[in-house]
């Protein structure tokens, strides 16, 4: 589970309802996902807009090298319209 995603939406969607909603997680996850939460309040929506577009980047780009390794093949050989299916697809089927 990454935290720091579902702080970034709680944020941007259910703000009142994201402090709750962490207290549902074990004691361990709930007090990162705190700490997390305390350093994102402060910031405005723009900003925090675009600190999970680079998450998703991020996460994207993790998921694009483990497909490829684990499929044998370079996903930049694939046309552009199917790749997220294939990352999406090995992701599921490989953990």
């Amino acid at each position: 589970m990454n935290l720091q995603a579902i702080c970034y939406l709680g944020l941007l969607r259910f703000p009142e309802q994201l402090e709750p909603s962490l207290a549902l997680l074990p004691e361990a996850e709930r007090a990162e996902g705190t700490k997390i939460l305390e350093t994102l309040k402060g910031l405005s929506k723009a900003e925090l807009m675009q600190r999970w577009g680079k998450l998703r980047e991020e996460e994207l780009a993790v998921l694009q090298r483990t497909a490829a390794e684990r499929a044998g093949l370079q996903l930049d050989e694939l046309p552009p319209s199917i790749r997220p299916w294939c990352v999406s697809w090995i992701a599921d089927h490989n953990g």
